[in-house]
């Protein structure tokens, strides 16, 4: 039994990159109330048998009490030692999710509030299990390289949907086959940018941010030790998954994707590493991927042409700031042609022809979002207690649409940014709480700050920040949480110098 426990804990952990693309489709409905929707993703049942997989290894490792004699494991409560963790680790860290767990009692939606908390103690649960865990379990030698493999060939192939999810927009196929969400289709722009099975386009992009940033890093920092083979295979994966990035047209995750390239080549001056493809491959596909709308915009069902495909693009993305338009104006010219031609003489539009609902950057999209940020402040703030305590775990829609109701129109609605979220559900002492545990994980004398993937780790992160300030949530954005634990587990088992074991934290 505990051989078939351990098994299975390894085969979880190998099989997540790839489970974490399904965070939307497939989705089991369980019904809804005034105030959410009971769904249920790949990820989130992933997540429960993985805790509960855990859990067993964790109690079979009890009953069998392993000798670890090396002082990197220290003694803790629960019976037996772990890998650089103690008591007041544990203790401090599970400060948050506790609290959490307590605002149930003040929460304007209680049962919101103990679904959150449950998915929060088993990310908890999840993570303490990578880290510290996973070293007591023998980690099969094989592990390091069946994960990589399936992270990248995962990654490789929801590429390849999110292209063909595109052409299959544009021949008319329906959103039921392409599973794209409305606002993704060519009728917004004229081009589609696919959402992939997540549900929507910035939680694509956002799930792209970890394989693009990690093809990037290894051709910058580790191309020596590569034979020209896998330089190359791992040249075109970096090539096809930047370009899918920016096809999702998800701003959030390209300004995010841009600011970790950012890190990345500043880390390459300290480390002497190469930062050419590092600038090179991010600003090639980004010309490609404007290329690839702007034909789209001309093939597909739409007015719109090549030129104004592309002019659209850079419009929406650089929010309104630079506006390039007027160099695909036929519309204009054409317009102007009508009135002073007679009705007889000019051509009848194809009756398939339309015209895209946007003609260039949505300042709407924009915001509704800064709408909700100001909406959650101000109710935050509407009262001492909400300032200190908050009201309650996911009561955020509930108590600005008391608070504001003509601002947020449904109890359902949630806050654009999570930093904004967390004040107003837990307050000022949830965000210290949080801020303790973080200090925790990444203290001067953790073992994140001696990690062998460093540059990328915090490049990751960094890029997983700035995305939390566009969207809040715990269900379709699992992979923030879940992804750098195991990249720095899997950095350390991978390294020479430390096998199976995690450095000194």
């Amino acid at each position: 039994m505990p051989n078939f426990l351990r098994k299975t804990y390894f085969g979880l952990l190998c099989i997540l990159p790839a489970i974490l693309f399904f965070s939307y489709h497939p989705i089991i409905k369980l019904g809804q109330n005034s105030s959410m929707n009971f769904e249920l993703s790949l990820p989130l049942i992933w997540l429960v048998v993985f805790s509960i997989c855990a859990f067993l290894n964790l109690i079979s490792l009890h009953w069998r009490k392993p000798k670890l004699p090396s002082k990197k494991y220290k003694s803790t409560a629960l019976g037996f030692n772990f890998p650089g963790i103690s008591d007041r680790k544990i203790f401090l860290t599970s400060l948050f999710p506790f609290f959490a767990t307590l605002s149930i009692f003040w929460s304007a939606n209680p049962l919101r509030a103990l679904l959150t908390a449950g998915i929060i103690w088993l990310l908890f649960l999840s993570i303490f299990a990578i880290l510290y865990l996973t070293p007591l379990l023998h980690p099969p030698k094989s592990f390091t390289h069946s994960l990589a493999i399936i992270f990248f060939a995962s990654s490789f192939i929801i590429c390849i949907i999110c292209w063909l999810q595109s052409l299959l927009d544009l021949f008319g196929a329906s959103r039921s086959d392409t599973l794209l969400c409305i606002g993704c289709t060519y009728h917004s722009f004229g081009f589609p940018h696919p959402s992939g099975f997540a549900i929507e386009p910035q939680f694509m992009g956002n799930l792209l941010l970890a394989p693009t940033l990690a093809a990037l890093y290894f051709l910058s920092f580790h191309h020596a030790k590569m034979g020209k083979r896998e330089f190359r295979l791992l040249t075109l994966l970096a090539v096809i998954l930047s370009a899918t990035l920016f096809l999702t047209f998800s701003r959030g995750a390209i300004y995010a994707y841009a600011i970790a390239i950012i890190i990345l080549v500043i880390f390459t001056f300290y480390r002497q590493a190469s930062w050419r493809l590092l600038v090179i491959i991010p600003i090639l596909t980004f010309g490609c991927t404007l290329m690839a709308q702007g034909i789209f915009s001309a093939v597909g069902p739409t007015d719109e042409t090549f030129l104004s495909g592309i002019t659209k693009s850079i419009h929406q993305l650089s929010l309104g700031r630079i506006d390039l338009r007027d160099l695909a104006s036929d519309k204009t010219e054409t317009t102007e042609l009508e009135s002073t031609v007679p009705d007889s003489t000019i051509a009848t539009p194809a009756p398939d022809t339309e015209s895209a609902i946007f003609e260039g950057y949505v300042v709407e999209s924009t915001n509704v979002r800064l709408s909700l940020n100001e909406a959650a402040f101000h109710t935050w703030i509407a009262s001492p207690y909400r300032i200190i305590f908050g009201v309650g775990l996911g009561a955020a829609g509930v108590a600005m649409h008391a608070y504001a109701p003509a601002d947020v129109a449904s109890p359902k609605e949630i806050v654009q940014n999570e930093v904004f979220s967390l004040l107003l559900e837990l307050g000022i002492i949830g965000v210290i709480l949080l801020g303790i545990a973080l200090f925790v994980l990444f203290s001067p004398r953790s073992g994140f700050w001696h990690s062998p993937i460093l540059p990328l780790l915090v490049g990751l992160l960094a890029a997983y920040f700035i995305t939390l300030q566009f969207f809040s949530g715990l269900p379709n954005a699992l992979h923030i949480y879940l992804l750098p634990p195991l990249f720095y587990l899997w950095a350390h088992l991978n390294s020479e110098k430390t096998p199976h074991k995690l450095q000194k934290s």
